[in-house]
């Protein structure tokens, strides 16, 4: 007699070797009876109770067919709300969820996730690891609010750790940052645009709230993408914050199309308020070195000459001004609350 290796049709497990041709196997593991041919099945395994859900009590929301479980808000832009969710499925992963509030910012919605496509299938130089620093686009449509209102919502994969803002950092460190860290800080946040802009792109919103970090690890990433352009284009940027003026450098204001060199103004604004300084002016506390004070005031000011738009050559000017501000490169470690 040819013996053939059997498999339960209800579970897939193997089952022993029949004793005779005729014989009735019984699966080990799901208990269904089997013909030693496989022919029949008697009974076949009831089907398992399916887990119970998770969280029913919290709300749900479908984006492109996919149904959402809302966790938490994240954050409150200028014209969306930012979200952490979990795809609503046993097998599950956590993501970011960003739903306009205007229904008129359908189109910046749709032209950020556009942009991040573009910048994901790109090759620019460090493309494999700097594409890791930006949101990670996964779907988009429009998601119903609780009066039923369609409105525009993108979804972007959940980094993990990247879960404070400048803007919180600030809240924090109401004093400024100890500069030692405002020095990772800018260095990480340098070599982002660095990339973005080896891309051919102006992020044109290097704002305290879309600069995010990863405490433990010193990693930055950079969010808000809905006002980027290519600076080829000679574009003026599509929308700007009211609520940010003084991160702006004034030609922006007047319509002139941005450049690299607007990012890196924003940039060190954004690093001199976090130190506890002016964003306008550029000065700093005077518990800041002066060689970092002084470089973070000229790049401040968007007349200083130097700045050329070369994210990579103002990185090496703060590794300069660090070490003959603290020596030999040291890490410092920096937390924030509630971070784990």
């Amino acid at each position: 007699m040819e013996l053939k290796l059997l498999k339960c049709p209800g579970c897939g497990a193997n089952l022993p070797s029949p004793s005779a041709p005729n014989g009735i196997l019984v699966c080990e593991y799901c208990r269904a009876m089997v013909s030693a041919s496989g022919a029949a099945v008697w009974p076949m395994p009831e089907r398992p109770a399916d887990d119970p859900p998770f969280a029913p009590d919290r709300p749900r929301v479908t984006v492109a067919g996919t149904r959402y479980v809302l966790l938490g808000r994240l954050g409150r832009g200028d014209g969306s709300d930012v979200f952490l969710a979990r795809r609503d499925a046993r097998i599950t992963e956590m993501v970011v969820l960003k739903v306009v509030r205007a229904l008129s910012d359908a189109d910046l919605v749709a032209r950020e996730y556009e942009i991040l496509e573009e910048l994901h299938r790109g090759d620019a130089q460090g493309a494999e690891h700097f594409s890791r620093l930006l949101p990670q686009p996964v779907a988009q449509g429009a998601v119903k609010d609780p009066e039923g209102v369609p409105r525009a919502a993108a979804v972007y994969r959940w980094h993990s750790g990247f879960q404070h803002s400048l803007t919180d950092v600030r809240e924090v460190y109401s004093g400024g940052v100890d500069p030692r860290a405002a020095v990772w800080m800018w260095k990480r946040l340098l070599e982002v645009l660095g990339f973005v802009h080896r891309s051919g792109y102006v992020h044109g919103a290097v704002l305290p709230p879309h600069v995010v970090l990863h405490p433990r690890d010193h990693g930055v990433m950079l969010v808000g993408w809905c006002n980027a352009v290519r600076f080829a284009s000679g574009r003026a940027l599509p929308s700007t914050s009211a609520a940010h003026r003084d991160f702006y450098p004034d030609a922006v204001w007047t319509g002139e199309a941005p450049t690299p060199a607007t990012d890196l103004v924003m940039g060190a604004r954004t690093i001199a308020w976090v130190l506890g300084g002016d964003p306008v002016s550029g000065s700093t506390p005077p518990g800041v070195p002066p060689p970092l004070a002084d470089l973070v005031r000229r790049f401040c000011d968007a007349a200083y000459r130097e700045s050329t738009g070369d994210a990579w050559r103002v990185k090496e000017l703060v590794d300069a001004a660090a070490r003959e501000s603290f020596g030999p490169p040291k890490f410092i470690p920096f937390t924030m609350p509630g971070w784990r």
